[in-house]
């Protein structure tokens, strides 16, 4: 009789408690967020403004334009890309970026971006905020 690994069983136990330690490694990679998903409000910085001071300005100086000013803040002091989707009163949307999510610098306090379009009527401005630690959080949501 041979005296092999699968005498007596042992190497089948042997192989399948391997098995199980496998896929208890790769478990632990699949509680993992996935590549651009939110991360968890606890980590990074906050995008929530601070009494008084505003993440973004919005205002609508006429029907063609959106302008969209940023003063800065010590919670996004790390803001390398804002997202900006405005959906017009017909539905229509437009999305534009506003510095890049895979920049190292961030986007530069007190400067403006000014979106054209047509924007009669009540026009909704949604904002994402990307940061340089890879996390992002809606900055604002409204309606001008």
């Amino acid at each position: 009789m041979t005296k092999g690994l699968l005498h007596r069983g042992k190497g089948i136990r042997i192989l399948c408690f391997l098995a199980v330690i496998s896929l208890l490694l790769l478990s632990c990679g699949c509680m993992q967020q996935p590549a651009g998903s939110p991360a968890t409000p606890a980590a990074g910085p906050s995008a929530s403004p601070a009494a008084g001071n505003q993440v973004v300005i919005i205002s609508q100086p006429d029907a063609s334009h959106i302008v969209i000013a940023y003063p800065g803040s010590p919670q996004t002091d790390k803001l390398v890309e804002l997202e900006i989707t405005i959906t017009d009163s017909n539905g229509n949307a437009k999305t534009e970026a506003w510095g890049s999510r895979l920049a190292t610098t961030p986007i530069q306090y007190g400067n403006s971006r000014t979106i054209a379009g047509s924007f009669e009527g009540k026009d909704r401005v949604y904002i994402t905020g990307y940061f340089s630690d890879g996390s992002h959080r809606p900055i604002i949501d409204t309606t001008i």
